[in-house]
């Protein structure tokens, strides 16, 4: 009679070979599937398990390439089973060689997704050729960093009028990494993201967006106008625009009262704005909006800038902005953009706008815990000039938080009360409570 311990092993043995039998007899496009949730690399080493899985990742549709910003010599080998040759340290030649042998090895169907991000310096020229892949192959969400060296890298034409496009991400790591196109023609283009982009004379019409008639998402990050231009305004016309962001714009503020962003999306559902304040002109009534959030940064101080006066610019211009936003019935505001607002010395002069604003929201940084607040009850709280929000003691049992934990909330009252006296229909404010730094 075997031993117990034995008899266990043997069984978890069988149990374990069953187990993997059964992933082995899976059909290619389950296996294929669970392959694509890895980045390539990982996927091609999968060929090592058995031979069921040697060629498996030649059927990929979803293609992952990253090129680390770690220092090169913690890189690891791009050396994978099958490939030409092995290399005794990494460089950036040796990927470049990776996804060349990566593209010519892969069958010849078309790519559903093509990331690539690379963090050190790449020959242009490369990345036009994996581009141009990537177009020949109708790829749908199409995700590229790029950081090249010499001249940029221009967007083959293929491309830029691809019906097959659906996500388009472009991250410039260096402003003239990846050249902006000047037209597109992308019929079912959904998802547009752009990162570190200059706009001007020479780059911009108005058709990259206009050419994009599904668009629904749109998002600009660390994007500006460069000065000294004739460019003066950025025309986002986009009328099944459901979504729009815009993130740090990079404008100088010398340059506030001469840039400016139009943006026509009758059917906008969302809108984000985060960073440094820009003139956003909504030209046309947007009857479907429904959530704002927005994260406002102003210099505490300036040597060049007389910050008071900045502060009380910035809170006029956002307030007229807050007006063409009237339809919103969620409004989201970060604890510095209601400074923003309290800047303004003509709070109790502005007539109501929120006549459909339902829920009021202030964010932090830090979020410890939320309070939500009866609009009812708030009301009465804005006797004196600032409302220091206790925290009742029942919450922080309930939660079991101590209050020495809580950094104190502070807000002006000025501007809680515009807020809520321009939302008659207000039901419940919502404030997040930071923790209280360690320092």
């Amino acid at each position: 009679m075997e031993p117990r311990n034995k008899k266990k092993m043997k069984t978890q043995k069988n149990e374990e070979k069953s187990n993997f039998d059964r992933l082995s007899c899976l059909p290619d496009s389950i296996l294929c599937h669970i392959l694509s949730f890895l980045d390539t690399k990982s996927a091609i080493h999968t060929s090592l398990l058995s031979k069921r899985y040697k060629f498996l990742w030649t059927q990929l549709q979803n293609l992952d390439f990253e090129l680390s910003e770690v220092p090169y010599r913690s890189l690891k080998s791009y050396h994978v089973d099958g490939f030409p040759k092995p290399y005794l340290k990494p460089s950036v030649y040796t990927f470049e060689e990776f996804v060349n042998y990566v593209l010519s090895s892969r069958e010849e169907t078309n790519l559903t997704t093509f990331r690539l991000s690379m963090h050190h310096l790449v020959e242009p020229e490369f990345v036009e050729a994996w581009l141009d892949y990537a177009a020949d192959h109708n790829v749908q969400h199409l995700i590229i960093r790029a950081i090249v060296k010499r001249k940029h890298v221009a967007l083959p034409k293929l491309l830029l009028n691809s019906s097959s496009l659906i996500t388009l991400h472009l991250t410039n790591a260096t402003c003239y990494s990846i050249e902006l196109p000047k037209s597109v023609l992308l019929p079912n283009l959904k998802v547009l993201r752009l990162k570190n982009f200059k706009f001007c004379d020479e780059n911009y019409n108005g058709d990259v967006f206009s050419g994009c008639p599904c668009l629904e998402t749109l998002v600009l990050s660390k994007c500006c106008i460069k000065p000294g231009e004739k460019l003066k305004v950025i025309d986002v016309n986009c009328l099944k625009l459901k979504n729009l962001e815009i993130r740090y714009w990079r404008s100088p503020w010398c340059y506030f009262d001469e840039f400016m962003i139009n943006v026509n999306a009758p059917e906008l559902v969302y809108f984000r704005f985060q960073g440094h304040l820009a003139r956003v002109n909504f030209k046309k009534g947007m009857p479907c909006l429904d959530t704002v959030h927005v994260e406002l940064c102003y210099p505490s101080s300036c040597a060049e800038v007389n910050v008071s006066e900045r502060k009380q610019k910035t809170s006029e211009s956002f307030i007229s902005m807050l007006h063409q936003l009237h339809n919103v019935k969620f409004l989201s505001l970060s604890m510095m953009t209601v400074e923003v607002v309290a800047a303004n010395t003509e709070l109790a002069l502005l007539p109501s706008t929120f006549e459909n604003l339902r829920f009021i929201k202030f964010t932090t940084d830090d979020k410890y815990l939320e309070m939500k607040i009866p609009i009812m009850d708030v009301r009465w709280l804005l006797n004196e000039d600032i409302w220091i929000l206790d925290v009742p003691k029942e919450l922080l049992k309930v939660l079991k938080i101590k209050r020495k934990d809580i950094s104190p909330i502070c807000l002006p009252s000025n501007a809680v009360h515009y807020l809520l006296e321009s939302s008659p229909a207000a039901e419940l404010l919502c404030i997040e409570i930071p923790k209280l730094s360690p320092d």
